[in-house]
Order: C-alpha cells, then structure tokens, then sequence
C-alpha cells in the first residue's frame, strides 16, 4: 500500500480489511507493507493506522534520489519548517529521521515560486513557460499542472485550455483520461500523490487548514523530478 498518509477511515476499517487479507485461517502469515511520508499529510481525519509507536517491523526510508537540487533544497526547507512547529499526526519519534535524510546532488534543474499573480497571470505564465519547454524538446507527458482542490481543476482548466490552445501539440486534460495518453495532466495535489512529472506547476497550492499548507508543499514539490513552477494568486 503506498501513499498511506492519505488513507481516511470514512469508508471503513481500511488497515483492519488489508491486514486480513494476509492472514487468513488456515494459511501461513504473508506480508503486508506501507508505504507513507507523514510530512506529505494533506487531512485533519484519522488514517486509520496503529499509533507510529505500534508500527512494527518499520523501515526508515532516508534517502532522496529523485528530485533535482533546487527542488530538493524547497522540500528539505519546508520539511525543516514542518519539524519546527510539528502537527498532531506526526509523532516527535519520526521527526529523528530528517536528521538522517540525504539528498544524492549533483541533479541540474529549475525552481521558481511567483506571489500575488491574477488567474490570468497564472495561466499565460503556464502557456509561455510550456511553449517554451515544448522548443526545448519536452512534451505534453512530461508535465502535470497541480491545484489544492478539485474545485480549483473546473476554476482553472477552461483558461488554462483558451491560453494554450495555440500551442502546437499541446493538450491539457483532467485526470485520470490524462494518464492514458499524450496530455498535460490537470489534477489536485492529493490525487496526484504517489506519481511524478518532469516538470509541475502548481497553481495557488494553499490548505484550508493552514496548519496543513506545508505538508500540501512538500506533496506538491516531490511531484517535480527537474522542474517546479510555483505560482500564487494575490
């Protein structure tokens, strides 16, 4: 199971239901493992997970290979932010292992954060920045455009087509049709958890709880392997 810090029990037991599958009567006991980042936590409700404490075997995963250098250095600041003040749902135990965690550097990329933009700012932004990015030989699959909400998909996506649609091989489309074929993929940070694009735009990615907007951060920059364009509205 993976992406489990997104996991909620409102349709159920979900931890209960899978670990039964690994140990049904009569069977010898078959593995059943995890996969989450506290620090990437986007809700308020319980995950339905035993206390951190109660998590055992565990493993310590501690070393980031993917993402480029300034895009790991934007993920490690909020990290660092996120330990300074911690929420609820990360046990101060857990929060040992930033000071295990090591980036592999030497990844060349490209991280830029906008404030105070209009929607129409935002999304001629993302249409020159693309067009650019299509001459430099990238395509419509190499890029996600991530917003907080689902709502934000319906606010942003007509624009986001009427600005580009001049853009020669270019196609926008909302997950999960995006997934299947050659589109730049619209989604929401949360959904989009657990998959990666070369490069992400992430559009006015606020929390309504505030207290959840830098974990939002950290999901929403791990998406990005070599590009990050964040971008805010006034």
């Amino acid at each position: 199971i993976d992406e489990a810090q997104n996991f909620r029990q409102e349709d159920g037991p979900w931890y209960k239901k899978a670990k039964a599958i690994t140990q049904k009567p009569g069977q010898s006991p078959g593995t059943l493992w995890i996969f989450l980042d506290y620090f990437q936590t986007s809700h308020i409700e319980d995950n339905g997970l035993p206390d951190f404490n109660s998590q055992y075997p565990k493993e310590m995963l501690t070393k980031i290979v993917r993402n480029a250098d300034p895009i790991a250095r934007y993920i490690k600041e909020n990290i660092e932010m996120i330990k300074s003040n911690p929420p609820f749902y990360i046990a101060p135990t857990s929060l040992k292992m930033l000071g295990e965690a090591h980036w592999s550097s030497g990844v060349q990329g490209f991280f830029e954060l906008k404030k105070n933009l209009t929607r129409d700012q935002i999304v001629t932004y993302v249409a020159e920045n693309c067009k650019k990015l299509f001459q430099k030989g990238f395509s419509s699959k190499n890029i996600a455009i991530l917003v907080s909400t689902l709502k934000d998909i319906d606010y942003y996506e007509e624009s986001l087509k009427q600005a580009t649609k001049k853009i020669r091989g270019l196609r926008i489309c909302s997950a999960p049709t995006a997934m299947e074929g050659d589109y730049i993929v619209l989604d929401s940070i949360r959904r989009f958890s657990g998959l990666q694009r070369t490069i992400v735009f992430g559009l006015n990615p606020v929390s309504v709880f505030p207290h959840l907007s830098l974990s939002l951060l950290v999901c929403l920059a791990s998406r990005a392997l070599t590009h990050l364009y964040i971008l805010y509205e006034n």
